[in-house]
């Protein structure tokens, strides 16, 4: 039963329905049980910011990481050598406006947060070169593991390549020039964030493999949703 449904889905008009909030629920989306609505190409609900990173602001979380990181390290570059005389406590003349103690806490701060922050935006790049969310991260690992035991190729149908999956999540190079990655400007995502284009290789895969990647695709949106139904 559960099988034929989604062949029902997948051959409709009309997109699957969300086992939760019961709309309409385009590819790529996910419901938050945090926010209790779907949003489109779902990446992860982020406690510091209160939001969900998604489709719409996903380009604007990865460029504040970005820039907070280069802000960090012009701090700990150029702040080197205050930092290395507030440490010699022999000496006595401090020859800064800022406190010693308070500039030893913020050389500290602004090194882990470079870290942690980097780190995470490390990650977050890897998934851009890549295509995928964090959450389509861990269901193509799975389904590559089914791929690879039953001697097949995973094809992740997002995938344009390193260089075209860049200009698409910034929207660069076709209506926006590249350089406007560097300012903090409103540039809106590519596409309405219902539908995404398919990459060639995709095409390409007998029409059954087609149809078993789109069902698996949509068996990946709502397992979370059965997960948080089972908990209520």
């Amino acid at each position: 039963m559960r099988t034929m449904l989604l062949e029902m889905e997948e051959h409709s008009q009309f997109p699957q329905s969300c086992k939760k909030c019961h709309l309409p629920k385009p590819e790529r989306a996910h419901h938050c049980s945090v926010c209790n609505t779907c949003i489109l190409r779902f990446d992860h609900h982020c406690p510091w910011i209160h939001n969900c990173v998604g489709h719409f602001n996903h380009r604007y979380f990865v460029l504040f990481m970005t820039y907070l990181i280069f802000a960090a390290a012009y701090f700990v570059i150029f702040a080197w050598r205050p930092f290395m005389v507030c440490l010699d406590l022999t000496q006595l003349d401090w020859p800064y406006y800022f406190p010693r103690p308070l500039l030893a806490f913020s050389y500290i701060l602004a090194a882990c947060m470079g870290l942690a922050i980097g780190a995470l935006c490390i990650w977050h790049y890897y998934l851009i070169f890549t295509a995928q969310t964090t959450v389509e991260f861990y269901n193509n690992y799975y389904d590559k593991g089914v791929c690879k035991s039953q001697g097949e190729i995973f094809v992740n149908m997002y995938n344009f390549g390193a260089i075209q999956n860049f200009k698409r999540f910034f929207n660069i190079c076709d209506q926006y020039p590249w350089y406007t990655i560097f300012f903090p400007i409103p540039i809106p995502p590519k596409g309405s964030g219902r539908v995404f284009e398919k990459c060639q290789e995709f095409y390409m895969l007998p029409e059954p493999r087609q149809r078993a990647h789109v069902l698996a695709q949509q068996e990946g949106q709502n397992i979370e949703d059965l997960e948080d139904i089972k908990n209520i």
